[in-house]
């Protein structure tokens, strides 16, 4: 690189990457033709880019430009050099990082099955039986995105700890995220660090039920998929976690404490005796407490013979939110708060009151009647608002995405 003009902007952003070594791994996308942009990006941030194309990428852009970009001849084939055991291997000229930016669905699948007839997939299968960080962004069309094998496929990989961002859905395409925001993932991957160590943290998650009879409920759509995304998060970033769950679709991560519970009131005991018996850094309120209960619960099946309309009158159920903030201690207090077709103001000053009137410090609201956002949806859309009114908006992302940018606002305002 020291003979190349690209030289000339290293480390002129910062020099957050300065010493590091990435590889960038391009694939046959259309997606590809950010990928120059990215690795300027990394370089003005100080990184030396190992650039790596695979031949269906070579087709979409030239390898002449990726030179250009990055000072070094892109690697399109293995040879006698061994490229992949050199730069991603167990050698001391080992990169720090692999990314693999855009990633097809062709590629997601090789890289899920150990399959490695590619460059680039036999990058990935060196640098993850080496232990280098790998991240993976996908790009495709959306009904590609949606099969489920490829759904599969990307739940195989982030199973054994690699980092899937997952694309922004628009237009019927799932789009790779811009250049610049994957640039600040890469460098608070090495600024930020564990961030959450030593820390312990609560979650409520899932969905509550209310039992009009032993066999029928009141209840709500929620999925447990937010209240999961933040407990995995928190938990990569280093913090013990404690849920307490009730019954959504979602396996928590293993990693987590998890009391099971169902109804509200079991909810509420759930919460007050941990809060009473532990200290905790951090309370997430997540999940999706049923607002009211059925007065007269009935011990038998409700019989559809004998009763042609059935009147049920119902009691306002217990506010965790409420007793929280009220014995919460010097625990920070994030509060959820979901609406429907709101304006983006009223929706704003509806969570700021209900932020006041629970004494939480934080609170993460969000509008249901938004394609995409909100229950049983893989994606979600939401603002953040600190108790000294600092106001962060999120895109439409993925309930993943959504929960690092939550843990990383919540650390900075609490």
């Amino acid at each position: 690189m020291k003979d190349h003009p690209t030289k000339d902007i290293i480390a002129t952003i910062s020099n957050n990457l300065l010493g590091k070594r990435i590889i960038v791994c391009i694939t046959g996308s259309v997606g590809a033709v950010k990928s120059s942009e990215l690795a300027r990006l990394l370089i003005r941030h100080g990184a030396e880019v190992i650039p790596v194309m695979s031949s269906a990428a070579c087709k979409i852009i030239h390898p002449d430009l990726i030179h250009w970009a990055t000072g070094i001849k892109p690697i399109t084939e293995i040879t006698g050099e061994v490229e992949h055991v050199k730069y991603a291997g167990n050698t001391t000229t080992k990169a720090d990082m692999m990314i693999i930016y855009p990633a097809t669905a062709n590629t997601l699948g090789k890289i899920a099955n150990g399959i490695d007839d590619t460059v680039v997939t036999t990058f990935a299968t060196t640098a993850i039986g080496e232990g280098i960080p790998l991240m993976i962004i996908p790009a495709m069309h959306y009904p590609m995105y949606q099969h489920p094998f490829v759904k599969e496929n990307i739940k195989k990989i982030k199973s054994i700890g690699i980092e899937v961002s997952e694309p922004t859905i628009e237009e019927g395409k799932a789009k790779i995220p811009d250049p610049v925001a994957i640039s600040e993932r890469i460098i608070e991957f090495f600024c930020t660090g564990k961030i959450l160590t030593g820390k312990k943290i609560l979650i409520t998650a899932g969905r509550t039920v209310e039992y009009i009879d032993p066999i029928r409920v009141v209840t709500n759509n929620s999925s447990g998929k937010m209240g999961k995304s933040i407990a995995k998060k928190a938990l990569e970033l280093g913090a013990e976690v404690e849920v307490v769950y009730g019954l959504g679709t979602e396996e928590m991560p293993t990693a987590a404490t998890v009391t099971p519970v169902q109804t509200s009131e079991q909810m509420y005991a759930a919460v007050e005796q941990k809060i009473k018996n532990n200290k905790y850094d951090y309370i997430f309120c997540v999940a999706a407490v049923g607002d009211w209960i059925p007065i007269n619960e009935s011990t038998t099946k409700i019989s559809t013979h004998s009763n042609k309309e059935l009147t049920i009158k119902f009691r306002p159920s217990p506010k965790i939110l409420d007793m929280i903030g009220r014995n919460k201690k010097d625990s920070t207090l994030i509060a959820f708060r979901a609406e429907h077709n709101l304006s983006e103001e009223a929706l704003v000053e509806d969570a700021i009151k209900r932020m006041e009137k629970a004494n939480s410090d934080i609170i993460a609201t969000n509008d249901t009647g938004k394609k995409g956002s909100g229950f049983m949806s893989e994606t979600n859309q939401m603002i953040f608002i600190s108790k000294k009114r600092e106001i962060y908006k999120t895109k439409l992302e993925s309930k993943d995405e959504i929960a690092r940018q939550l843990l990383l606002f919540v650390t900075k305002n609490k």
